[in-house]
């Protein structure tokens, strides 16, 4: 993290930001036109506004469960801030996410600026920021899996994208092995942090030089997380209430995306639902478009449309769920805690241009 009176972000990476932001809308727009444009209008106004309360109070119990979450770890770590505390931070740092083009990490730079506030060791926060990020992640890697397992057995597809799914299961299934035992083994955990690390950042200093933190960063960051490991096993019956919290967590954000489609009239198994759910965040987690514009319902659309659902009712599905889980939240972000947002969004950008 910068301090706080770091240099406003360079004219370049705002051009950056631009451009990343226009190929979202273009994808958007693309997807509408690829859609029939008056049937998705005629389905949008079949929609009973009531009907949006279903995905709507998911997605708020989603943000709870996640503060829970946040909080669990927190006091295991010696930690104790209020929920509504918590609540707060949850809401901020996944604004980050949606307005600053980062992978993801705009929202685990911001909780490190809103801890330190509360007065959190940056080392405290940290930790606590990784840990629940590891386990967040994890647990949607075994959300992904069975829900590719569920589209095999239920024999949802065939022919080609049924071995993809078979595949699929394979890589992921060997990576969960692969983590697990790096978990339980620190000495291995270590040495291969440490190579990842150094691979990390040769690939970075070639293909994108300007975005790749020094070496000295990661090395930190790869320091870090292996605490976070260690954390995790010296208190493993004490991490079971903040794991079930993240997996209550999932269940609910994909309940919104389940909602989203009943709405519309047409529920989808919770498999396919799971499926289109993996691969939109996927995607939108990797991308640099802020927030995953377009790119998430790209994704999302492709797998349903694949899976046989029409063009038209996923379009609006997933809208519905962009609508529900970011952008009503995103706006309740800036209108109760907008100081905080527009100070945590300029640090964190003004760190990243001057990395």
């Amino acid at each position: 993290m910068s301090t706080p009176d770091a240099e406003p972000p360079r004219r370049g990476s705002r051009i950056a930001v631009v451009i990343a932001a226009a190929v979202g809308v273009g994808v958007l727009l693309l997807l509408v036109l690829l859609a029939d444009g008056r049937t998705l209008l005629e389905k949008a106004a079949e929609i009973e506004p009531i009907a949006l309360a279903v995905p709507m109070g998911l997605s708020l119990l989603s943000y709870a469960a996640m503060a829970r979450s946040y909080q669990g770890i927190s006091d295991v770590a010696g930690r104790h801030l209020p929920f509504t505390d918590w609540l707060r931070i949850t809401f901020v740092s996944n604004t980050a996410n949606y307005l600053v083009t980062s992978a993801g990490l705009s929202g685990f730079a911001v909780r490190m600026l809103l801890l330190s506030q509360h007065g959190v060791s940056s080392g405290r926060a940290v930790l606590i920021s990784l840990v629940q990020t590891f386990l967040t992640n994890f647990t949607l890697l075994l959300f992904i899996l069975f829900g590719i397992v569920a589209l095999v057995v239920r024999q949802h597809i065939g022919g080609l994208f049924l071995y993809l799914a078979i595949a699929t299961v394979v890589a992921f299934a060997a990576l969960l092995v692969f983590v697990f035992v790096l978990a339980v083994r620190p000495e291995l955990r270590r040495r291969t942090l440490v190579r990842l690390t150094i691979v990390v950042h040769r690939i970075g200093r070639r293909f994108m030089p300007h975005w790749t933190p020094k070496r000295g960063r990661l090395h930190r960051f790869q320091r870090q997380l292996n605490q976070g490991f260690d954390f995790l096993l010296k208190r493993k019956e004490r991490m079971i209430a903040p794991t079930l919290w993240i997996l209550f967590d999932w269940v609910l954000t994909v309940g919104v995306l389940w909602a989203a489609f009943w709405a519309v009239d047409n529920p989808l198994p919770p498999s396919i639902v799971i499926m289109g759910f993996g691969v939109g965040l996927f995607f939108s987690l990797v991308s640099f478009i802020p927030g995953g514009l377009g790119i998430m319902e790209g994704s999302m659309t492709a797998v349903f449309v694949s899976l046989g659902v029409r063009m038209e009712t996923s379009v609006l599905a997933v809208l519905i769920f962009r609508l529900t889980y970011q952008v009503v939240p995103l706006v309740v972000s800036l209108f109760l805690f907008h100081g905080v947002v527009r100070q945590a969004i300029r640090q964190v950008a003004g760190g990243s241009a001057r990395g």
